[in-house]
């Protein structure tokens, strides 16, 4: 039976045989492309027959230096006919580097070609050069070339790493083997010289990469190339090896008794996953993408062959499988990165030896990691001892060493049911989370050798597991101990910001059950729909089994079960309906409750991933607290609204400095909703109080201000009308402006103050100055009535708007939004929320559904988490009064319109009970 390279060879010859003596590069080209089809094709059945990644990226590979070799001989040929060379030219040589030098080549890789000539002359080699580019080109290949001596490549190199780690995978495609034999002498001399240096510039390498790209392994949407645990961690791990022992393959890493037999096995394995990641993502999207996203993860899930059950989706169970492979390649890197960039120990002298502590038997820290003075099987023999290394290390705020590792990730087989149920056991793990700001550390130790997951099977079962949401960066397990690390920092912060939260941590009483509701809040994940309430009932069999006493065991279930009640209520409710804070503080019980969780919602928001949280959120959610924490005081929310009113006043006074009258500034606040209060800063209400000022001369007035590289805030002040929100909301979509959030407040005399956060559509970032006139005088057009904004927004998102993310797929989320009337929530409105993918012009859609219907936006918070948005509006219909169930389905379905479209509406309304399912889910 003929191999697969004997084929292609066949096909090669049958194929390319007459394009040697071809002269017109055209004709040349387009048989390159044929044959690159076919054996496209003939890999790809290759693939579904389950070769291996390895295999099909060297084969891949090995199709392309057919095409190489041919490419050159057919430019020589050329060169030869044209005078410009003859066939004794053998002065230099095409050399594969990088992934193509190391065969794997995924379907739209780049080639990495080094063009190397001797010192005799460049001229009849770049013109060869100048020929064999345009053909590769134009067979469709995309080449990243350099054209070099010897000597050049080693003075590149030394300020080049990705030049010098490139040329670690060099491989002779054609032309001159003692040149190309040079080149690897030379090499070699410069690495024998270089070590420390090349070492050095590779870590720094891969920090700046996980700077850019992600250092945790569990992010929600990993590049499979550069973040940690990806592709390039491999090769990392091989280039050390290189710089410290000229290893440049497993085999030889394995030769150098740097890794194990077992080591090996796991990383082949691990590597040869990721390639065929990597091979079906290029496939996919008919593209060079590293990058794999939610929209992609279910399509890779179905070309491995991943089915959905009751418990688990396809791309969760295809995205676990990923974190784990990429796991086993962190672990490889790091391993090998922690042997091969010790220095020699024969070099140290007296003053190079490692500073030692010694801790007792059997640990000591040394070069700033905790060791294991014993044999491997120590923990094995005594698993309680586990304990004791984590204390030390949480202590001393020290890693593990790679032995300390090893050993404890060798002896997990002790930590059983009876280790699990054991006293001691539990006594010692409290006493761990009663250490406030190092709670963290230890337990990512604990994670990163497996015991967290051994010693907690529920924790295990969520990790690794992805969130198919456009919310969380992190799968549930990272995301967890980013809550406790943001906890952490919080407490050893000192930032005056948050100096109130920590005062909040200092009155809890137990920080052993705040640590350990952060460590459970998300445990019921994983196992389909209701995780609220399977998470609290697998708390509370943790909690038995860790034998805390009935009190302490309900707070912790207490804090599980309303691990998202704080932060929906503050960013989703009008805080200054009476009710609001009264029954949320009923649900609590207890000031110790309400104090964990409001330092619970702060870290998880914290923890979900970067610009989540903001000092608006924060705000909020303070102000819940507060008035929570009143009501348990049996003192009035008004009392300490005077209060605060009274201080408001005196920094306002200081910020005007005496451009108003206290009496203005009373008036002022008397004709305002206590929510404004609670939320401007006196800064805000002294620019409000200018603005409001000078509508005496002008219509319209308005504030910008620049908050950072991506948010813009506008400060619109006008006489209020009917549909208002509506039109400034649709001008600024027109002219390309997204809308991040959006507080709207209306005096009782009719002013309209609207503060939105913004940033420009297509680039993400802030307004430009220059920009700003324009806005103005289309928004003054606006709101005069002077313009068609519906008209405007149409040929915006016609001609401009960029493209909408697509809905990811996980059927678990319903098809359209998620839109809801609420009469209950608030005494004087309809509360009316829409949950949908962030798009622009979003909440002029939503808007203008509900001014179209005669109904008057009172307040309005959007908020943007991501890509999704989630908005809440307070609605009254024309006689300012809550709306009958009659419109509130009127203005659910009108929304739902405007949003999906007629067609898709349609879908909704066989569906009859659509809209009281997404009821229940927002609410």
């Amino acid at each position: 039976m003929r191999t697969h390279q004997d084929k292609v060879l066949a096909h090669a010859a049958a194929r390319l045989a007459g394009v040697e003596q071809a002269s017109d590069p055209v004709d040349i080209a387009r048989e390159f492309r044929r044959f690159l089809k076919i054996e496209d094709q003939r890999l790809r059945i290759a693939d579904r027959c389950g070769a291996s990644g390895r295999w099909i990226a060297h084969a891949r590979s090995s199709v392309l230096d057919l095409i190489v070799e041919r490419t050159f001989s057919v430019a020589n040929n050329l060169a030869v006919a044209s005078g410009v060379s003859d066939k004794a030219d053998n002065t230099w040589s095409i050399i594969a580097l990088g992934g193509y030098g190391r065969r794997e080549l995924a379907p739209f890789s780049d080639l990495d070609l080094l063009f190397l000539y001797t010192d005799r002359g460049s001229g009849r080699p770049r013109q060869l050069v100048e020929r064999i580019l345009p053909l590769l080109w134009d067979s469709g290949l995309v080449v990243g070339h350099s054209f070099r001596t010897v000597k050049e490549c080693i003075s590149a190199a030394r300020s080049d790493p990705h030049l010098q780690t490139a040329l670690t995978s060099r491989r002779l495609l054609t032309g001159n083997k003692p040149l190309f034999d040079s080149l690897s002498a030379a090499l070699e001399r410069e690495r024998r010289k270089r070590i420390g240096t090349h070492i050095a510039a590779v870590q720094k390498e891969r920090d700046e990469r996980y700077g850019k790209f992600g250092d945790a392994v569990c992010l929600q949407e990993p590049n499979l190339k550069e973040s940690a645990g990806g592709i390039r961690d491999f090769h990392t791990a091989l280039w050390v090896a290189n710089a410290r022992y000229g290893c440049r393959s497993l085999a030889d890493l394995r030769e150098h008794d740097l890794i194990s037999e077992q080591e090996e096995r796991v990383a082949e394995r691990a590597y040869d996953f990721l390639l065929r990641v990597r091979y079906h993502t290029h496939l996919l999207t008919g593209r060079k993408v590293e990058h794999i996203s939610l929209e992609l993860q279910p399509a890779l899930a179905a070309e491995f062959g991943y089915v959905s059950d009751s418990r688990l989706l396809a791309s969760e169970k295809f995205m676990r499988d990923y974190y784990r492979r990429a796991q086993d390649i962190y672990r490889f890197g790091e391993s090998v990165l922690a042997r091969a960039s010790k220095k020699d120990k024969s070099a140290s002298g007296w003053f190079g030896r490692p500073r030692s502590v010694f801790l007792g038997e059997p640990f000591s820290i040394r070069d700033g990691k905790l060791q294991l003075e014993s044999d491997a099987q120590f923990f094995a023999k005594s698993p309680l001892r586990m304990f004791d290394a984590f204390a030390l290390a949480q202590a001393a705020n020290v890693p593990f060493s790679h032995g300390m590792h090893e050993a404890m990730r060798h002896s997990l087989a002790a930590v059983n049911r009876d280790f699990r149920g054991s006293v001691e056991a539990a006594n010692s793990f409290l006493k761990l989370l009663r250490r406030r700001s190092r709670v963290g550390h230890v337990l990512r130790l604990m994670h990163e050798v497996g015991f967290l997951g051994r010693y907690l099977p529920e924790f295990g079962r969520i990790t690794m597991l992805i969130q198919h949401d456009l919310y969380h960066h992190y799968t549930i397990d990272e995301h967890t101990l980013k809550v406790v690390e943001a906890l952490d920092e919080l407490d050893r912060g000192e930032d005056s910001r948050h100096a109130h939260l920590r005062a909040v941590f200092d009155e809890v009483e137990d920080p052993a059950l705040l640590y350990l509701s952060l460590l459970l809040h998300d445990i019921g994940k994983g196992q389909g729909s209701g995780h609220v309430a399977r998470g609290a009932q697998i708390a509370e069999g943790i909690c038995r089994r860790l034998q805390l006493d009935a009190k302490d065991a309900a707070k912790v279930v207490l804090i599980v079960k309303h691990h998202i009640t704080m932060a929906h209520i503050s960013q989703r409710r009008d805080l200054t309906e009476p009710h609001v804070a009264d029954q949320f503080a009923t649900q609590m019980k207890t000031l110790d409750a309400l104090n964990m969780l409001v330092l619970l919602s702060y870290s998880d928001m914290k923890g979900v991933g970067p610009g989540v949280w903001s000092e608006w959120k924060g705000n909020l959610l303070w102000d819940l607290y507060e008035r929570a924490r009143l009501h348990m005081a049996g003192s009035e929310a008004p009392l300490h609204g005077l209060a605060r009113l009274a201080q408001l006043r005196e920094k306002i006074m200081t910020s005007l400095a005496g451009h108003l009258k206290l009496s203005d500034v009373d008036r002022h606040l008397g004709l305002l909703p206590d929510r404004y209060i609670r939320t401007a800063s006196p800064e805000a209400v002294a620019i409000h109080l200018r603005l409001i000022e000078g509508l005496e001369s002008d219509a319209l007035r308005w504030q910008w201000v620049q908050h950072s590289r991506t948010i813009t805030e506008l400060t619109v002040c006008t006489r209020d009308r009917h549909g208002l929100f509506a039109d400034i909301a649709g001008t600024l979509t027109a002219q390309g402006i997204e809308i991040l959030s959006a507080e709207i407040n209306t005096r009782e005399d009719g002013v309209a103050i609207d503060v939105f956060m913004l940033r420009t559509a297509a680039t993400h970032q802030t307004i430009e100055e220059r920009r700003w006139n324009t806005i103005e005088r289309a928004l003054r057009a606006a709101i005069k009535g002077e313009s068609d904004v519906a008209a405007l927004v149409e040929k915006w998102q016609t001609q401009h708007a960029p493209r909408r993310r697509v809905r990811v797929p996980n059927g678990r989320r319903q098809a359209l939004p998620t839109v809801v009337c609420d009469n209950k929530a608030a005494q004087s409105a309809t509360v009316f929320e829409v949950r949908a993918a962030d798009e622009a012009g979003l909440a002029y859609k939503i808007a203008s559904a509900a001014t179209a219907l005669g109904f008057e936006i009172v307040y309005a918070k959007i908020t943007t988490e991501k890509s999704d948005s989630f908005d809440v509006f307070y609605v009254t219909d024309a006689e300012g009064m809550r709306l009958s169930e009659t419109a509130m389905r009127a203005l659910e379905l009108a929304t739902l319109e405007r949003l999906c479209g007629t067609k898709r509406l349609d879908q909704f309304r066989t569906t009859t009970a659509a809209v009281d399912i997404g009821r229940s889910r927002a609410l």
